[in-house]
């Protein structure tokens, strides 16, 4: 994806699992709001330049989803999320590929940065967006599973690769993520609360196309600490 810092500064305006334990009084959130007819309104199309991806939700297998298809194209969806959240809990998702991008690229580098699917998680940046973090959790091409490492355009944005080639494409894969311990893992200190998701599937550097659904997006989020206030990133 080009210029993927620009995204995450535009994001800051606005597979393994490592679930985190429950906590019964989390702030759970339905991030796609069931498809509801006004669901849409709740989310920002965010395109850096280039022709868009398209978004549409449709039936599969008897139940409403999101169908995303990019063809050298790239746009994102975002959705900003309530303030004051705590800053530890978890992401969980359900995610289909229909094929993953060739990998002819190397996606550790800005001619590879595409990806058959993304979901991101943006963390609050405090009065600086251009230091806005963010961990961008990917179906990859060619990556190890379990793979974490930098953007190729900024040290800000996480890469952590959950699903890797075509040996789960064309069927759903749920994923449960630990925040605060992906943060921890990739940043070394504790993380800010998360401000905005996000969703997207971009082609835009390499020129190829993909096509990917998503469901069941929820944000469970557990209150803040008492007196706990971790500092936002310098």
């Amino acid at each position: 994806m080009r210029r993927v810092g620009l995204f995450v500064f535009m994001l800051g305006l606005v597979g393994v699992t490592n679930a985190a334990v429950a906590d019964p009084t989390a702030t759970r959130l339905e991030l796609f709001d069931g498809f509801a007819p006004d669901w849409r309104e709740r989310w920002e199309e965010q395109s850096l330049f280039s022709r868009p991806t398209h978004y549409a939700v449709m039936e599969d297998g008897g139940r409403a989803v999101l169908h995303a298809q990019s063809t050298a194209a790239n746009a994102g969806l975002l959705r900003r999320l309530p303030p004051n959240l705590g800053t530890s809990g978890q992401l969980s998702w359900r995610w289909k590929i229909r094929r993953p991008l060739s990998g002819r690229q190397a996606e550790r580098t800005r001619a590879g940065d595409d990806f058959a699917a993304r979901v991101f998680v943006v963390f609050e940046s405090s009065w600086l967006p251009l230091r806005t973090r963010a961990i961008n959790y990917v179906w990859s091409a060619a990556q190890p599973e379990g793979a974490f490492y930098a953007s190729p355009y900024t040290s800000n944005v996480a890469m952590v690769v959950l699903r890797s080639g075509a040996a789960a494409a064309g069927q759903w894969s749920s994923e449960v993520r630990d925040l605060a311990a992906d943060y921890r893992r990739f940043f070394g200190t504790e993380p800010t609360r998360p401000s905005a998701e996000a969703v997207l599937v971009d082609t835009d550097n390499t020129g190829e196309s993909a096509e990917a659904w998503f469901d069941e997006l929820f944000l469970e989020i557990n209150p803040p600490a008492p007196d706990s206030h971790p500092s936002p990133p310098k």
